[in-house]
């Protein structure tokens, strides 16, 4: 599966712990500037301890 995250919308922070091998996190530019992203870092980093890659941009 593949979830996006911009300063604009992202996955549910549960679904996003799910994630793991096989799964991709694409997080786009802005999306450091959200006002939970402290809590998406932990999220993404449980993800990535379960498999899944973390990349910046889409291009």
């Amino acid at each position: 599966m593949e979830v996006q995250i911009t300063r604009a919308s992202a996955p549910a922070l549960g679904d996003l712990r799910e994630l793991g091998a096989g799964d991709t996190v694409w997080l786009e530019p802005d999306a450091s500037t959200r006002r939970d992203w402290g809590r998406y870092r932990d999220a993404i980093a449980h993800a990535v301890g379960k498999g899944a890659d973390a990349r910046w941009g889409r291009s």
